[in-house]
């Protein structure tokens, strides 16, 4: 079961770095609004090694989204649930930094 969305948190090194958590499922980057949304430029999925917590990192390491500034996610209780959330929600918000699953 896909669980509501979580955020919209920093997308710093050190606000990933200290979240204490391993979980997989589907994360949400972009920038938040006045409204406390999220715009959203890029979504991913994350299962297994660490999670979306390890993922993120890994991101933030490439330094190639200059204008992502928070993050978001929900929790997934599989693999394949996570595959399939993500391939919807890229179709659905069609994020200009995702290339693959886009209509």
């Amino acid at each position: 079961m896909v669980e509501k969305f979580n955020g919209p948190y920093s997308f710093d090194k050190s606000v990933v770095q200290n979240w204490n958590n391993d979980q997989g499922g589907v994360y949400y980057c972009g920038a938040k609004t006045d409204t406390n949304s999220l715009i959203v430029y890029y979504i991913g999925k994350a299962f297994g090694n660490g999670g979306i917590r390890t993922r993120l990192l890994q991101h933030l390491s490439e330094s190639k989204w200059y204008d992502v500034t928070h993050f978001g996610y929900c929790v997934c209780s599989s693999e394949n649930e996570a595959f399939n959330f993500e391939a919807s929600e890229i179709k659905r918000f069609n994020p200009k930094y995702n290339t693959l699953h886009r209509p």
